[in-house]
């Protein structure tokens, strides 16, 4: 008598993570044998990648990858395509390793003396190794080449504005043309904590102002959640939408909130480079590292929340954070902040026993 052997693993979502289709992967359980086995044939690299990038575009609709961190893998892929078909164009798969990777990052970065941050050569690690684990499955390699591409240990801090770097990024970024849009946008992502896809795909329909709730109908891995809207936001926005031809809010306007278009139609949207490209701008201008970016007032938000006694837990509903150590990150604090948080509940009792032993 056969056994059935019941499962709760997600074939579909595994499928996604693979870059495969469900029949795909049948087909290579039901030839496990024949990928135990050596491989036949050396695999280029190349073709390999080629595979790997039709693959993941087929599952483009079903992919809880971001639209960002799918054009990453395509980018990062094409680069890697380039450089090897320029210099090692019969290069095998099983022969790839870290040196050539690094070597193709300096080649191209921008400036010579510039050195990538840890972060990113982490995510370019990590998708080489997704390359790595479909060569595996499809049984191009005889072994699991992944741990010869390390991924490093980061522990940084969030990178935040205080409070006058917040009012000063805001003043700056009314200065420019339709300032009160730019503005506007910068203010919503301080307000809210969402990420620059979500902003940029927001309708005016998911400001839900009677209810005092913004829907996010496009978080990271096509995840909708709703968050509060603060008073400052709800002002702040209302106001633009009147200034850009909206004199009423109304759940019938199915157009996108920041939009460079005027009225009711609002059928453009703010593009996340042109966001992204506006921030750069605005923290250069102040002084600013390349540490600093869009994602600066997502932190910003994120640490302000905790200061002022908000718990965790609700934190990571509102970011749309699946892992509470994700959250955690938040409660780091600059040295700075970190000292003023203390110095308000000083002299402790330890203070008090210091003075009495001296």
């Amino acid at each position: 008598m056969s056994i059935k052997i019941q499962t709760n693993l997600d074939y579909e979502a595994f499928c996604e993570e693979l870059g495969l289709t469900l029949e795909e992967l049948l087909h290579i359980v039901n030839n496990k044998d024949k990928h135990l086995s050596p491989p036949q044939t050396i695999v280029p690299l190349v073709q390999v990648i080629d595979e790997y990038v039709n693959n993941i575009k087929k599952l483009e609709k079903l992919n809880r990858r971001s639209e960002t961190t799918l054009s990453t893998y395509l980018n990062f892929l094409e680069r890697v395509k380039a450089f090897v078909n320029k210099n090692q164009p019969n290069l095998s798969v099983s022969e790839l390793n870290e040196d050539i990777i690094y070597e193709l990052l300096d080649d191209s970065t921008p400036r010579k003396n510039e050195k990538l941050s840890p972060n990113t050569v982490n995510k370019y690690m990590a998708i080489v190794r997704s390359v790595l684990k479909y060569a595996l499955l499809r049984g191009y390699t005889e072994k699991d080449l992944r741990n010869k591409f390390t991924l490093g240990t980061i522990s940084t801090l969030p990178r935040y504005l205080n409070d006058l770097q917040a009012k000063e990024v805001l003043n700056r970024a009314l200065q420019k043309t339709y300032g009160y849009r730019k503005r506007a946008m910068l203010l919503f992502l301080l307000g809210t904590g969402c990420r620059v896809s979500e902003l940029t795909n927001l309708k005016v329909c998911d400001f839900i102002v009677d209810e005092n709730l913004i829907f996010i109908r496009k978080g990271k891995g096509n995840k909708e959640r709703y968050i509060p809207i603060f008073n400052k936001v709800k002002t702040t926005v209302l106001n633009y939408l009147k200034m850009s031809g909206v004199e009423k809010w109304s759940p019938d306007i199915k157009g996108y909130l920041f939009s460079p278009d005027e009225g009711l139609e609002r059928e453009k949207k703010v593009l996340d480079r042109s966001v992204q490209y506006l921030v750069r701008g605005l923290f250069d201008s102040m002084g600013l590292g390349k540490d600093y970016t869009v994602h600066t007032f997502r932190h910003t938000f994120a640490v302000n929340c905790l200061k002022n006694g908000i718990r965790e837990e609700i934190l990571m509903q509102m970011l749309g954070h699946e892992d509470p150590k994700t959250t955690a990150i938040y409660t780091k604090l600059k040295s700075q902040d970190l000292k003023e948080e203390v110095m308000k509940y000083y002299p402790f009792p330890f203070e008090e026993l210091l003075k009495d032993m001296i």
